[in-house]
């Protein structure tokens, strides 16, 4: 199943890469950013799952069809569709309970023939940790901590030294998912990821998902009640190398809700990025998402939608578009340049740019009623966000 947060969609990151490693691609302002996206290996179990595109009357698939990630071949497609539209490294998901599902990496990705055509670096997805009924953030007890620590030397050990793997100025990247989420030991439990991992001879390089718009508070007593905050968690920030959101899309947060023309999504973004910015004193990793729909794996919750379309009449990947130019390029570090795409591939939540087949504009979906899209209209849209990428981030 895809993920959900409490206050979700939000995550940490850890990824960029150096210069002196990689090139990143250009831009029609001059400046070279280096542009990530999220991959994830769980597929064909989560297009079961369901997703909004299978839930369309006429359906819309992708290009590759409902595929299986432990597949060379698919990962080679995506590869090479990637690096020829500007995107510099993927991040792949790594789930501490799913160890079938975390084998995929090996099996497929890894395997890609054009492997060396681009960079890679894990992401961990810290919800894992969590007591899935609870709803106290992350807590971190001995045990949690230690599992933590365990399950980062297992990564660095199997891919800090492969020769794909994404470093930042020499150093491992490590993508953390929910760090704003994480209390009680979680300090103890980094400072002793980082003295194992020195000694094994690992400097990571670790960006948290501390940015968005409700956190938990930082503090280090796993017994205490948790508390929910907008504030900024210095403390726990500056565990941290570099700081991102995956997601700022917040169920129940209406002036969200809709054509980004007419919402406060992109311009209320873009203020809490610069807010994170000023407060933290280390570079942001600025992300974007072409959209959100979760409404056919989630239909329980009723959530809003955000349409890939600036305005009713605007053309297919103009929110995107309007998303990388009016937060993602202004606020990009004037070091990193880095900019984090949610995401190349998660279908159940519609943040997906990977080519769908061509198919006719439909707001028509399977219950009768327009249930899953909300009276909005979606394209089976060809390679139209890699060729936004193209377009605004390469040359």
């Amino acid at each position: 199943m895809s993920r959900i947060a409490r206050w979700r969609p939000a995550l940490v990151c850890v990824l960029l890469c150096s210069i002196s490693v990689f090139a990143a691609g250009g831009s029609g302002d001059g400046v070279g950013y280096l542009v990530g996206a999220h991959y994830y290996v769980w597929y064909p179990d989560n297009f079961a799952a369901g997703y909004l595109r299978a839930a369309l009357r006429p359906a819309q698939i992708p290009v590759l069809g409902e595929y299986d990630s432990r597949d060379a071949a698919v990962a080679e497609k995506h590869i090479a569709l990637a690096v020829s539209h500007g995107i510099d490294f993927f991040t792949l998901d790594w789930w501490p309970n799913r160890p079938a599902q975390n084998a995929a990496i090996d099996s497929g990705f890894l395997r890609a023939a054009n492997l060396g055509e681009i960079r890679f670096c894990i992401f961990y997805e810290s919800t894992d940790l969590a007591d899935p009924a609870a709803t106290n953030g992350i807590v971190f007890d001995a045990a949690t901590k230690d599992r933590f620590v365990s399950d980062l030397m297992t990564i660095a050990r199997r891919y800090f030294r492969h020769r794909s793997y994404l470093r930042i100025d020499g150093r491992p990247a490590l993508l953390l998912y929910v760090t704003r989420e994480m209390r009680g030991l979680f300090p103890q439990a980094m400072r002793e990821m980082r003295r194992a991992m020195a000694a094994e001879g690992y400097d990571p390089f670790v960006i948290g998902d501390e940015i968005f718009w409700a956190v938990v508070e930082a503090g280090e007593d796993p017994a205490a009640p948790a508390r929910v905050t907008g504030e900024p968690q210095l403390s726990r920030i500056r565990l941290f190398d570099a700081i991102t959101a995956y997601n700022l899309y917040m169920q129940g947060r209406e002036r969200h809700r809709g054509y980004g023309a007419t919402s406060n999504f992109i311009p209320d973004s873009a203020k809490l990025y610069r807010r994170y910015r000023d407060a933290a004193g280390i570079p942001i990793v600025p992300g974007v998402i072409p959209g959100f729909n979760d409404r056919a794996v989630r239909p329980g919750p009723d959530h809003f939608v955000i349409p890939r379309r600036w305005t009713a009449g605007a053309p297919e990947g103009s929110f995107f578009a309007e998303a990388i130019e009016r937060t993602a390029k202004p606020l990009a570090d004037p070091k990193l340049h880095a900019i984090l795409i949610t995401s190349w591939n998660e279908w159940n939540e519609d943040t997906a740019i990977e080519p769908l087949s061509p198919s006719p504009l439909t707001a028509d979906d399977v219950s009768g009623q327009r249930l899953f899209t909300q009276g909005y209209a979606y394209e089976g849209f060809g390679s139209a966000y890699v060729d936004v990428v193209r377009d605004h981030l390469r040359h």
